[in-house]
């Protein structure tokens, strides 16, 4: 940009484009003025007072004398409104480099690098108008003015949707995860309710079996889960009585009064004498392991009850 003084054109654009401009001082006449001024408003220190007072002496002479400002030109244009002057200098930095290099170092950046064209209603390029390309290169200019703040929104924007996503993303796992449980949940206590009513079934129908009993090994009904006596072992049997009677429902001690009636309907001698003595000895065999294994059982409850 040449040091040239400014054609009347291009100060009357700037004067619209930055009306509150302020000029330099033009001597040290006015600097003083200043100190004076900013003296009347505000109290100093002594020092600072005395020079002031110089100051003051040195020039009251030509302060007395001074000329009124200037008043404005009533021949001068109007100024024109930001769009109208930033068009205007648009279209000089396009006429010639001069003019491009001027308004360069106003604007801080080029303003003539910029095409005019536009796809139009048939997808064909077509020309903007003035008042469409100032627009757009003024857009354009303030992109490029702020492409760092453009970025760091778009970065934010960015992080903030792959937060909602991983959110969205999380809850629905969650939502998942919590339903899976609930059903698995459901199954299970499903599960028991059948299990508990499977086994009270075959309570009750252990209990009415001996209630009616004939006193023959053949009606025999055994403590465990197929009734057979082939299936006679320590596991099965108290299985069959835990289940059955299940001590965390109804309580250890009267688990524990079950059990001892039990232990006595399976004592051998009992067992022996309720059937008339009809029992041979490979049945009283069974029968004498399934009181043992009742007898264990309540010998390992009882101290539990007490």
């Amino acid at each position: 940009m040449t040091n040239q003084p400014l054609s009347p054109r291009r100060r009357h654009v700037l004067s619209s484009i930055n009306p509150k401009g302020t000029q330099p001082h033009s001597s040290v006449d006015d600097v003083c003025d200043d100190v004076d001024d900013k003296a009347e408003r505000e109290p100093e220190p002594s020092s600072h007072r005395h020079h002031r007072r110089r100051c003051h002496h040195r020039h009251r002479h030509k302060r007395r004398h001074s000329r009124s400002s200037t008043p404005p030109n009533p021949y001068e244009p109007p100024p024109l409104d930001p769009d109208a002057a930033f068009r205007e200098s648009l279209f000089d930095a396009m006429a010639d480099d001069e003019g491009a290099a001027y308004w360069q170092g106003v604007y801080g950046q080029p303003l003539h690098v910029y095409s005019n064209a536009k796809p139009g209603p048939s997808g064909e390029l077509e020309k903007m108008t003035d008042d469409e390309y100032a627009a757009y290169v003024r857009c354009k200019m303030w992109e490029k003015t702020h492409q760092g703040l453009l970025e760091e929104r778009a970065r934010k924007d960015e992080e903030k949707t792959q937060r909602e996503s991983h959110r969205r993303t999380r809850d629905t796992e969650d939502d998942d995860a919590r339903l899976h449980r609930d059903m698995e949940e459901s199954l299970r206590r499903g599960e028991a309710r059948r299990s508990r009513k499977s086994w009270q079934t075959r309570w009750n129908d252990y209990v009415k079996t001996w209630s009616n009993w004939d006193g023959t090994s053949a009606s025999m009904n055994w403590p465990v889960k197929t009734r057979r006596r082939e299936d006679i072992n320590g596991e099965d049997v108290r299985d069959f009585f835990i289940h059955c009677l299940d001590p965390k429902e109804i309580g250890e001690a009267p688990f524990l009064a079950k059990l001892k009636e039990e232990r006595v309907r399976w004592h051998p001698d009992k067992m022996q004498q309720k059937s008339g003595h009809q029992l041979d000895e490979t049945v009283m065999r069974d029968v004498t392991a399934v009181f043992q294994i009742i007898d264990e059982l309540w010998a390992y409850t009882r101290p539990k009850a007490n």
